[in-house]
């Protein structure tokens, strides 16, 4: 016989007793469920008992009793901070949003303060979604966007077209960083016949190393103008800038020696700044070949600052034949080659006294200084006030300055560069100690570099033009800072110094720092494609191993330090 038909023939007994088991089954199972409901409000009843405790208790606490507006401006400063973006699975959370996720309190603060959401970084860090929260809790606020890299596909382009194009009177600060030109030639179009009318910082960066093919087309850019446009930093591209007054232009290194910029593209982005421009960085490769014979020079005559990398004189471009720069006080050469430094340096002795006669700053960092420099440098810029060499790099110019000291003593004349005051040195390597006998009886005597820098102190001194301030920078300044200041105290040299000690790869912009307003850009688009291709190879471990482009290098916040 089956269950099934024992149990449809139970006795009276035992089908009173199942009738009995069933009832307190249900029973018990109300009861759980109450329990189960009662439990869960327990919970709840003690989180919020809880929470109200911590909201007490958080009231002790200094921060608490903080203004919000106080604590506002706090929440803004925080915002500078770079966080390296340690985890290959999610890109880190933007500061504002953690600082909104701590409190009740901190969140009402935050969320009712526009200028904590005014950074956008499309699509890096925010998404279409992040992207509306931010522009809604904007309220208006000046904004500061980043656009790319990877941005190129119809879903971005359109959403870009909705929500930045039209916000364009709202934009203070706006940057394209892209991979590749298509990128650049998609994005340039939608920007094309915009007024940016509060605009005053643009950067455009591209990424793309391969070798174009033929002619590179000039992109235009804002065409109904940028009025308030003063800062603007470029690769290495033909672009049209829109009409303005910039007082900052900076030619980045990309895309890479295999597309130099024209000299006539340069000049065509140069010719519609001369009148204000005050600072130039040329960091990018520039192509000069058969074409500067005859031609004049864009005048510059407000220009301040002028920075020049060996990248823009590889490819036969002649800075002062191509700008002419009565106004200069400061001029710094960086990685320059024998033959380019050459050239400079017999413009500048050419030129005098009509030129350069108000350069106040001279900086060499690891340029190829001829080892036969003569006089006429000194000579041709006698108002020099700060002059900046590299350690290992430009030892012979300290000992052209202490010759000329050493003559002028001699003499009973003033010696060459008399207004010098500040003497910076850039250590970009550890310093040897030098010695080949190191059992000697001179064994207690300074490394021959430190040796020549303290003459160097001692004469100025010795012909009455003492130096005011010794800097020593770089990444290796510490440990050679604290050698030479033992030195000075050992032998009763009394030398105002200073240290600014940077931790960054010799790859790096010595001129860079986190204070630049593009460097958080730099920084976090090269955060952001580590983290990509870092990502790629943990998904996809069997794909080729391709770096994309522009990998970044990784940069540490420099410290500076007063020492009296």
């Amino acid at each position: 016989m089956s269950s099934t038909s024992s149990v449809c023939f139970l006795d009276d007994d035992s089908q009173r007793e199942l009738d009995d088991l069933n009832k307190r089954i249900n029973a018990l199972q109300e009861r759980k469920h109450a329990l189960t409901l009662e439990a869960f409000q327990v919970h709840t009843t003690i989180r919020t008992l809880q929470s109200r405790a911590a909201h007490i208790t958080n009231k002790t606490a200094p921060v608490s009793r903080l203004p919000s507006d106080v604590l506002a401006i706090i929440f803004e400063e925080s915002r500078r901070l770079l966080i390296p973006w340690s985890n290959v699975v999610k890109r880190p959370l933007s500061p504002e949003v953690q600082l909104s996720h701590v409190s009740s309190r901190w969140r009402e603060v935050a969320l009712s303060t526009p200028a904590l959401w005014t950074t956008i970084r499309f699509p890096i860090l925010h998404k279409e979604a992040a992207t509306m929260a931010y522009l809604q809790r904007s309220n208006q606020a000046p904004l500061s966007v980043h656009i790319g890299p990877r941005v190129s596909d119809p879903d971005s382009l359109r959403f870009i077209t909705a929500q930045f194009v039209p916000r364009m009177n709202q934009i203070r600060e706006l940057t394209f960083d892209t991979d590749e030109r298509q990128e650049l030639c998609a994005l340039f179009p939608l920007f094309a016949e915009e007024p940016a009318s509060i605009l005053r910082r643009l950067k455009i960066c591209c990424n793309d190393t391969r070798t174009a093919s033929g002619v590179v087309p000039r992109l235009d850019i804002f065409k109904a103008g940028a009025p308030l446009l003063s800062d603007v930093r470029l690769s290495a591209l033909a672009v049209g800038l829109p009409q303005c007054s910039a007082t900052t232009l900076h030619l980045e290194p990309q895309p890479g020696p295999g597309n130099p910029l024209s000299r006539l593209a340069f000049l065509d982005i140069l010719a519609p700044l001369s009148a204000t421009l005050t600072t130039l960085h040329l960091k990018g490769f520039i192509s000069g070949f058969h074409q500067e014979p005859g031609s004049a020079p864009v005048e510059l005559p407000a220009l301040k600052e002028l920075l020049v990398y060996g990248n823009t004189l590889n490819h036969g471009f002649n800075v002062f034949r191509n700008i002419s720069t009565p106004a200069i006080r400061t001029l710094s050469l960086v990685n320059v080659r024998r033959q380019g430094l050459s050239s400079i340096h017999k413009f500048i002795a050419r030129t005098s006294p009509e030129h350069f006669q108000h350069l106040h700053t001279l900086r060499y960092i690891n340029c190829d200084i001829d080892d036969d420099l003569d006089v006429y440098l000194p000579h041709a810029t006698s108002a020099l006030t700060e002059l900046a060499v590299s350690i290992k790099h430009h030892t012979h110019l300290l000992r052209l300055l202490l010759n000329s000291d050493r003559q002028a003593a001699l003499h009973g004349v003033p010696p060459l560069w008399r207004n010098l005051h500040t003497l910076t040195l850039h250590v970009s390597k550890p310093l040897d100690r030098e010695r080949e006998d190191v059992e000697s009886d001179e064994e207690d005597d300074p490394p021959p570099t430190m040796g020549l820098l303290l003459e160097v102190v001692q004469e100025r001194r010795a012909v009455g033009k003492p130096l005011d301030l010794l800097r020593i920078e770089g990444p290796h300044a510490r440990s050679f800072y604290e050698e030479f200041t033992t030195l000075l105290v050992k032998v009763h040299e009394d030398l105002h110094t200073e240290l600014f000690s940077a931790s960054l790869p010799s790859s790096v912009d010595v001129q860079d720092s986190e204070g630049d307003w593009a460097f958080a850009a730099h920084y976090i688009g090269n955060q952001y494609r580590l983290f990509m291709f870092k990502k790629h190879q943990q998904f996809a471990p069997g794909a080729p191993a391709i770096h994309p482009r522009g990998l970044p290098v990784m940069v540490y916040p420099s410290t500076h330090t007063h020492v009296p």
